[in-house]
């Protein structure tokens, strides 16, 4: 059987999402960069006709959609379950990766994380309105995964889900911004949540280069 395939950035936290997946279930992959720019250009728009990361390959079988390609590697490969069999704790998980999708990613990585980390390293200039308008957004969505995952060793329950893998790049990279260490602070539970999850060989063996 072929090793998957991520196509993009190390960087992405989308690509890093579906690369801590597959490292939880002990699966090797082969990751092919795709540079800022790249994605919407020939051969990647193939890949993701929409010019968006990560891309995904397995024995011939194409896919595109984080979610979907956690889902895949999460059945495909039936060791170490990423996803609860427990109703409410399955409802809670796939609630948190909505909030990813729907406020986390655009107020955190394309509001802020962008600004402050890609834009200046491409020589683009920093939009300091959007920055400082998606900081609430930001917090709020901080404040929902602590509320949701209340006690809870993990955000879903008391095992790692796929909720987990969603948000986990996204608070590595915003708890080390000025702009996070405030809404960090105000949420130990959560900066706990983030330090265990750091301390998975998972991450360890997925991190990008500065992350």
């Amino acid at each position: 059987m072929a090793r998957p395939i991520v196509y993009g950035p190390a960087g992405s936290t989308y690509v890093w999402s579906v690369r801590l997946a597959l490292a939880e279930k002990g699966v090797a992959h082969d990751l092919v960069e795709v540079p800022f720019g790249a994605h919407r250009e020939a051969p990647h728009l193939a890949r993701q006709p929409f010019a968006k990361v990560p891309a995904f390959e397995h024995d011939g079988f194409a896919l595109y959609e984080t979610q979907a390609i956690l889902r895949y590697v999460d059945e495909g490969f039936p060791v170490s379950p990423l996803q609860p069999t427990d109703l409410h704790q399955f409802t809670r998980m796939n609630q948190i990766i909505g909030i990813v999708d729907a406020y986390a990613w655009p107020a955190i990585a394309a509001g802020i994380l962008f600004n402050r980390m890609l834009a200046p390293r491409l020589g683009l200039p920093v939009d300091e309105a959007a920055v400082a308008a998606a900081i609430p957004r930001a917090r709020l969505c901080l404040s929902e995964f602590a509320r949701l995952a209340g006690d809870q060793p993990f955000l879903a329950g008391d095992a790692i889900s796929l909720a987990d893998l969603m948000v986990l790049p996204l608070l590595c990279y915003f708890a080390k911004l000025p702009e996070g260490e405030a809404p960090m602070a105000e949420h130990p539970s959560l900066t706990s949540w983030l330090r265990r999850m750091e301390g998975r060989q998972s991450f360890a063996v997925t991190k990008p280069p500065g992350a």
